[in-house]
């Protein structure tokens, strides 16, 4: 079985075991549209990525010994809070982080998800708290090849 085939149905089994909360989708999907028509793009990124670091700052992570310790550890944090699953490996010079059955909020699909600059900001954070560089940053490579398809980042220094 191809690893997108698999991350594809370890969502689809999040999905199906969590009870998505409707009261909320219009209002955030309302919300972020207002927020995407005032604000410049980067401005907005920006301000989601902070947003995302100080939610990785009040879910802190314990002190991992290992990546293996690290994904249970922000497993455990993000089923806490229903916001999906992760993998995490050594990529070459980056460290890689899968996400998959992350929150999803209806949106103008002109623009990349609203998730990903908070998510960026949310392992940027968290991997920094364990010890890397702060200069290493957490960022999305490529697109979901389907909308609710797993978000690759690479943690490390992007240039």
């Amino acid at each position: 079985m191809s690893t997108a085939l698999d991350e594809e149905l370890i969502s689809l089994r999040y999905y199906a075991q969590q009870q998505c909360s409707r009261q909320w989708v219009h209002l955030m999907a309302a919300m972020f549209a207002e927020f995407e028509e005032r604000v410049d793009p980067t401005e907005a990124d920006q301000f989601l990525e902070t947003l995302g670091a100080r939610m990785a700052q009040s879910l802190p992570l314990r002190d991992c010994e290992s990546l293996e310790e690290l994904e249970d550890d922000v497993n455990s944090l993000l089923e806490g809070i229903d916001w999906g699953w992760v993998r995490i490996a050594e990529s070459g010079r980056f460290i890689e982080i899968i996400h998959g059955a992350y929150p999803l909020v209806p949106q103008d699909d002109a623009r990349r998800s609203w998730l990903v600059p908070i998510l960026e900001g949310v392992y940027t954070e968290w991997l920094g708290s364990q010890g890397g560089d702060p200069s290493f940053t957490a960022r999305l490579v490529g697109q979901p090849r389907v909308p609710g398809a797993p978000f690759a980042f690479h943690y490390g220094r992007h240039g």
